[in-house]
């Protein structure tokens, strides 16, 4: 008898501490809703209806189950195996301290490196490189107490109270399916988006912790809901769906009008087989001692478009997605279409790349997009310049050649090298005939090396060639580091006359400075590689981060520091859109 009686007072007091938790979850679930708003003052607001709906939306519904989630693995189980009432609240005082807490710290990583906490991130905030900064990372832990006592008291008030909250249970059940609604409302909305490549709603697919919405493309595609293969086509000609958005430039470009303007000349090669067949190419290393050769100079990335991307915008590759789905044209094919330049391009490859069309070029009326060979494109290219003579226009051009290098017939590489040393001769041939050349600065580069696509971010696999001939500029052989995204500011600064801060719209450095840069800036679509002189630093869009030496052999067991780490993220995130 005695012990039905004791199990039967088990059963209640399981039931109480039951119910109490429930009440204990629903007001934490509220607390977190509302700090965790912060997230979206801190993410580029949406700037439609249906994006903000969704934000409001996902933040109730994401958050209360992810509370939720915390009470039913490591609360709701010590209701089973700690009998004591006094202990069960004081155990959930702790965890939900806790989780406030981790919840706070994100929300400052977040602001910092609109990334989230994980813990490669957990490592960083706690190295002791720097005292200063990590002291300030420390302060928020001021927080702790506060939440300490806010916990302890609702858990106290809630436990006093708790015949009297039972009695209100109907709304209690009408709040939690509002919470449910909400919920499955989000990831709805979000397989619509996704699907539809509704921009408003899915860049916001990173903008809270621990959230991964729902797609279906699989299942809508089998279905016949979207046609098969479409997804795909459209990431290629319209960039990421979830890439942040960005402001760029983040202020006007203002530059000095003058009456006597360069004529500027861009020659870019794809699959360049490395700086060593300069020895292959006499004509043009003959050019190249007669004016500027830049001997360290290196691509942007691996891969040729992201290359082109970063000599005309000045930016790292990390950029291309958000720049390639906004549409957004290069600030110097804008500024160049300001000072009423006329424009001549051509490519061997026809100008294929979604990057001409959807971004870089999309002002224009797309020239020929053709395939040619590279001796066919210079003789388009003496086309245009014979008609732009023959028209005798008073106004500076500009003129981009794309050559190509087939990587694939590797009997012939040493013949195309040659015939390229023909072709560019025949273009500067062209200009030094009609004396062109005291009036044109012209830029021979690479996109990127031949090759070396699977290497990750190996200083010899992206070194390329720069040659500048600039009138007035004395022959000189610059052996510092450079990159590609110093290019497009040299051009905008000290050809195109702007006077708008560099910062604003570019994140090179003039090449004719002197200033030794710490790194040179490399990536991928969702890699930043900052290259060191002794080693390479390759950071992903969630933080983690890898070091490599100089041999490309990675070194697992350096670290990096908050003050380095917090450099290469502020650099990588500043035309970012925040609010």
């Amino acid at each position: 008898m005695v012990k039905l009686e004791n199990n039967s007072l088990h059963h209640d007091r399981r039931s109480q501490i039951i119910s109490w938790g429930h009440w204990f979850t629903l007001f934490n679930i509220f607390w977190v809703i509302g700090f965790g708003s912060r997230y979206l003052f801190i993410a580029d607001w949406p700037p439609t209806f249906l994006g903000r709906l969704y934000a409001i939306i996902s933040c109730i519904g994401h958050f209360s189950f992810l509370t939720f989630l915390v009470y039913l693995i490591l609360i709701f189980p010590l209701s089973f195996i700690i009998h004591s009432i006094k202990w069960n609240r004081i155990l959930a005082v702790i965890i939900a301290t806790v989780a406030m807490t981790l919840l706070l710290i994100d929300i400052e990583v977040f602001s910092y490196f609109r990334m989230h906490l994980n813990f490669s991130i957990w490592q960083v905030l706690t190295s002791s490189d720097d005292n200063m900064l990590n002291a300030q990372w420390q302060k928020l832990f001021i927080f702790v107490p506060f939440f300490l006592v806010l916990e302890t008291v609702f858990a106290l008030w809630s436990w006093r109270k708790l015949r009297s909250l039972n009695k209100r249970r109907r709304y209690f059940h009408l709040v939690i399916s509002v919470f449910i609604l909400s919920f499955i409302s989000s990831h709805l909305i979000h397989i619509w988006a996704d699907a539809n490549f509704y921009r408003p709603i899915t860049m916001q697919r990173s903008s809270l912790p621990v959230s991964y919405p729902l797609t279906a493309r699989h299942f809508l595609e089998k279905y016949g809901f979207i046609k098969a293969g479409n997804y795909e086509m459209r990431i290629e000609q319209e960039g990421n769906p979830f890439a942040i958005a960005v402001e760029y430039p983040l202020g006007k470009i203002k530059y000095q009008t003058t009456d006597n303007r360069y004529n500027l000349l861009m020659i870019v090669v794809d699959d360049w087989y490395g700086p060593e067949q300069l020895s292959n190419m006499p004509k043009l290393q003959d050019f190249a001692s007669q004016h500027i050769q830049f001997t360290r100079h290196y691509s942007s990335s691996t891969q040729n478009y992201l290359g082109d991307f970063s000599l005309f915008y000045g930016l790292d590759a990390n950029y291309y997605n958000s720049i390639l789905a906004s549409h957004k044209s290069s600030v110097l094919i804008d500024t160049l279409t300001k000072q009423h330049y006329n424009f001549g391009l051509f490519s061997s490859e026809g100008f294929a790349h979604p990057l001409f069309h959807y971004a870089l070029l999309s002002n224009f009326s797309m020239p020929d997009t053709t395939r040619h060979t590279n001796t066919g494109t210079t003789q388009l290219w003496s086309n245009w310049y014979a008609d732009q003579k023959q028209k005798n226009n008073p106004s500076a051009w500009f003129s981009f050649i794309q050559y190509k290098i087939n990587g694939r017939d590797k009997v012939n590489l040493n013949s195309q090298m040659k015939q390229l040393d023909d072709d560019i001769e025949n273009v500067i041939a062209t200009l030094q005939k009609d004396d062109a050349l005291s009036n044109t600065i012209i830029v021979i580069t690479a996109a990127n090396r031949l090759q070396n696509h699977d290497q990750r971010f190996l200083k010899q696999s992206l070194n390329v060639p720069l040659i500048i001939a600039w009138p007035n500029k004395n022959s000189e052989v610059i052996s510092r580091p450079t990159s590609h995204v110093d290019i497009m500011l040299t051009l905008m600064q000290d050809a195109l006359n702007v006077t708008t801060p560099y910062k604003q719209y570019s994140q090179g450095e003039n090449l004719f400075t002197s200033n030794q840069r710490q790194w040179l800036i490399a990536g991928k679509e969702n890699e930043i590689a900052a290259l060191y002189p002794e080693r390479t630093i390759v950071i992903n869009g969630s933080g983690y981060y890898q070091i490599y030496d100089t041999n490309d052999k990675q070194l697992h067991h350096q670290k990096i520091g908050l003050s380095t780490f917090l450099q290469l993220i502020t650099e990588n995130r500043r035309f970012m859109v925040t609010n």
